[in-house]
C-alpha cells in the first residue's frame, strides 16, 4: 500500500482576493492566523502581500496617472466610419437649420 499524501491544493487567488485577506489581516485586532488559514496562506504568504501592496502602492504614487479613460487604439476604418457619418450628421444638420429659419420667414 502506497502511503497517502494529503496535501491541502493551494488556490489561486485574484489580486482582489489578496488585496481583501491584506485589509482583513491589517484590521485592529483581527485573527491573522485564522484569516490566512481560511484563505489556505501562511504567514509569509502575509509578509509577502503586505511587500506587493505598498510597492504597488508607491508606484502609484510615484507616477499618478491621469484620471479618466484610457486612450484606445481604434482602426483606421472605424475612424472614417465615425468621421463620415458625422459629416453627414452635420450636413444634415445644416439643412434642417436652414429650413427652419425659410419657415420662420414665411410665418413672419
Amino acid at each position: 500500500m502506497e502511503p497517502i499524501n494529503i496535501k491541502k491544493e493551494r488556490l489561486k487567488l485574484t489580486p482582489e482576493q489578496l488585496f481583501n485577506v491584506y485589509l482583513e489581516c491589517n484590521a485592529p485586532g483581527a485573527p491573522v492566523k485564522p484569516i490566512l488559514e481560511r484563505y489556505g496562506l501562511r504567514p509569509w504568504d502575509l509578509v509577502a502581500i503586505r511587500k506587493r501592496v505598498k510597492l504597488a502602492a508607491m508606484e502609484v504614487l510615484a507616477n499618478p496617472r491621469r484620471q479618466g479613460r484610457k486612450q484606445q487604439i481604434i482602426p483606421v476604418e472605424q475612424y472614417q466610419r465615425v468621421f463620415k457619418e458625422l459629416s453627414e450628421t452635420k450636413d444634415a444638420l445644416a439643412a434642417v437649420g436652414h429650413e427652419l429659419s425659410l419657415l420662420k420667414k414665411r410665418t413672419n
